[in-house]
């Protein structure tokens, strides 16, 4: 589960290509994601909390904890609940730690896979966020844009559809805040109908990261998968 959840905070910052669709209330769905893109690439380091729920088969489990975000690329996920379990990447490296199996899976983010112009994944940077809309088609969901869901904010909702269906998240949604541009929130549901929704809150911008926050620390009893994601053949 866990490193199917790595691989959904790396696509959810990571990967799609516009689609012709009419403007409303004076925007079209390519200028919001032109400002979530500009956004993203004046953003250097923020943390933030954030909430993982998945849906499968009636069956619900819910994930928490604080996340860190370093340009270029360099994630970290710090999980209360599961207790202990992280994700962590120094835009080269994945490693995700499941702390109840005493394990670790290392993927190699610089691998290139046939048919694709680079790496197979860019964590969370400008360039992945270019990937995302590139990968899927994307419009509005409802001619209301933007509109408020229950709180004081207000949100442009995008619809995803993956342009080819290889597998993993074949559509996803994106709450997208109307004045800061932010993604607040992801829904995404695979093929076999189970969906797993991350959400952030208080994100601060303004706290100092230091690089060695994104350094994995491997335990020494740990046992490493490699390339648990995607393998390079």
């Amino acid at each position: 589960m866990k490193v199917w959840i790595g691989s959904f905070l790396l696509v959810f910052g990571v990967s799609l290509g516009a689609q012709t669709s009419p403007a409303h209330n004076w925007h079209s769905p390519s200028e919001v994601v032109k400002k979530i893109k500009k956004n993203f690439s004046d953003i250097n380091s923020y943390s933030a909390d954030f909430l993982i729920k998945t849906e499968d088969n009636k069956k619900e489990k819910q994930m928490r904890g604080k996340c860190f975000y370093k340009r270029p690329g360099k994630i970290r996920y710090n999980f209360a609940e599961p207790e202990g379990d992280e994700i962590v990447s120094d835009g080269k490296t994945l490693h995700i730690f499941i702390k109840r199996l005493g394990a670790v899976g290392k993927q190699d983010l610089t691998l290139d896979r046939k048919n694709t112009s680079g790496p197979i994944f860019t964590t969370n940077s400008p360039d992945g966020l270019n990937r995302l809309f590139r990968k899927y088609h994307y419009k509005f969901d409802t001619i209301e844009q933007p509109r408020s869901m229950g709180d004081t904010a207000k949100y442009f909702v995008l619809d995803l559809d993956q342009r080819e269906k290889i597998g993993g998240f074949e559509k996803m949604k994106l709450f997208v805040d109307s004045e800061s541009y932010l993604i607040k929130k992801a829904v995404a549901t695979d093929g076999r109908g189970k969906v797993t929704t991350i959400s952030f809150s208080n994100i601060n911008f303004s706290e100092e990261i230091q690089d060695g926050v994104f350094n994995f620390h491997m335990s020494g009893n740990a046992k490493i998968v490699n390339n648990p994601l995607v393998s390079e053949n």
